[in-house]
């Protein structure tokens, strides 16, 4: 049965942490903590194996999931 209820995610910046020069991961955790709050459904991050670097996105989600 198909939920009627639209539902929202938010894609966390894991690049944009690691281009910017920042290797602390605490603002990725704090937008996941906001997201929650605020009622998003999911949180999502990229993976690539030949783009640009990223946290690691499978313990960057573990993390997350840990706080929320």
């Amino acid at each position: 049965m198909n939920d009627p209820q639209t539902k929202f995610g938010i894609l966390l910046p894991t690049r944009e942490v690691i281009l910017s020069g920042r290797s602390d991961p605490n603002s990725i955790y704090d937008l996941a903590d906001r997201a929650e709050a605020l009622g998003f459904h999911s949180v999502w991050v990229g993976d690539s194996v030949v783009a640009k670097p990223r946290l690691d996105p499978l313990t960057t989600l573990g993390a997350v999931g840990a706080r929320t």
